[in-house]
């Protein structure tokens, strides 16, 4: 998922810290998607089920993040310092049968699904999609290259990300079965038209997504991004933070549509 939009604020609900499990997992996922092996990543899941109240969970709720620190900008291959980027996370549950969240998150040409959202879109994977449909492959690397609007103003953006499916271990080691990690950056910063005194200079996201129960998703994602709209409207702003936050949950309310009408 990448998101683009900005759309209007509604509510003014405070954005909390995140309680200090959750926090610490989110950047424990982060460090462990390359190196991690299924087992150890089944644990952390199990542990990220519990600090989420998964068992129960039939409201989304967000809040901020800490800093990713240098390190975790080195894994992903970004020279700047993550401390400028401001954190934030939503957890959510939406009902959609598993093989087609798969198609949904893997599908190239997402601009069809989520209309409105692009002016261009261009989505290249490293490998065939079908054998990470299959399971043959584990892992789904892409690159994506776009165009869209931010506050009435243009910019592009390349965004390097991977989708990785984690397999079911067995009932001891995975309860919740396989499930699916997707962590992606913006290598470079994105570029605003000229004299528009925009910017968008870092960009961190990690996903996950399981299944508790059948046609239930549950979905942890956190993003770190350092962006200026001007006029003191960043990304440290806290009504920025909601806004990002709202669209986070619509991008997941308009999945679950998808999903109910078997797109795509």
């Amino acid at each position: 998922m990448w998101l683009v939009s900005v759309v209007a604020l509604s509510g003014c609900k405070k954005v909390e810290a995140a309680p200090e499990e959750l926090d610490d997992l989110f950047h424990w996922f982060w460090q462990e998607y390359d190196e991690g092996t299924d087992e150890v990543l089944a644990g952390g899941l199990v542990n990220l089920h519990a600090a989420v109240g998964g068992n129960g969970l039939e409201e989304a709720f967000d809040g901020t993040v800490t800093d990713l620190a240098q390190s975790d900008a080195a894994l992903v291959g970004v020279d700047a310092d993550p401390a400028l980027a401001s954190g934030v996370f939503l957890v959510n549950t939406f009902p959609c049968g598993w093989s087609q969240l798969e198609e949904i998150l893997s599908f190239g040409e997402q601009e069809q699904l989520y209309e409105g959202v692009y002016h261009a879109y261009e989505r290249t994977y490293d490998s065939p999609r079908d054998a990470w449909l299959s399971g043959e492959d584990l892992r789904l690397a892409y690159l994506l290259e776009y165009e869209a609007d931010v506050l009435g103003s243009n910019y592009t953006a390349r965004i390097d990300g991977v989708i990785r499916r984690v397999a079911d271990l067995g009932a001891e080691t995975s309860p919740h079965g396989a499930f699916l990690a997707q962590r992606s950056v913006m290598p470079e910063p994105g570029e605003f038209e000229e004299g528009s005194g925009k910017t968008m200079d870092q960009d961190y996201q990690i996903e996950i997504y399981w299944s508790p129960a059948k046609g239930q998703v549950l979905h942890a994602y956190a993003l770190w991004r350092q962006a200026d709209w001007g006029s003191g409207f960043d990304s440290d702003n806290e009504t920025a933070q909601r806004i990002m936050l709202n669209n986070l949950l619509s991008w997941d309310r308009d999945t679950a549509k998808l999903c109910e009408e078997g797109r795509p």
